[in-house]
């Protein structure tokens, strides 16, 4: 597995416009083919936004970086100071803690 952390703050729009936002953009996400999940994260009090990303492997991660919507996500002149991270998942501990994503990678 792979792991992506995107990170953000809002320039220019309000928490509940991005909130609109990522209701009507998310069903997008589930056309990445390799993505598990999406996790999306929010600190109002810090004006940090973003995601977590969870892959079957660094090729799907990959592959993702060449949509639109990724595109979208980093260029978008609503969000400042994007950070995009990603790491390997370490699969033994994983596979214990997070046991449905270790058998939707297995699969």
């Amino acid at each position: 597995m792979y792991a992506r952390v995107i990170t953000f703050h809002l320039d220019g729009i309000t928490p509940s416009e991005f909130q609109a936002h990522a209701v009507e953009v998310a069903p997008v996400f589930t056309t990445w083919p390799g993505l598990l999940a999406k996790v999306w994260i929010a600190d109002e009090d810090a004006n940090t936004y973003g995601g977590i990303y969870l892959f079957a492997d660094r090729a799907s991660a990959d592959r993702s970086r060449d949509t639109d919507l990724f595109k979208g996500i980093v260029g978008n002149p609503g969000f400042a100071d994007v950070s995009v991270r990603e790491f390997d998942a370490l699969d033994e501990p994983t596979a214990i803690t997070a046991a449905v994503f270790a058998d939707a990678h297995a699969v």
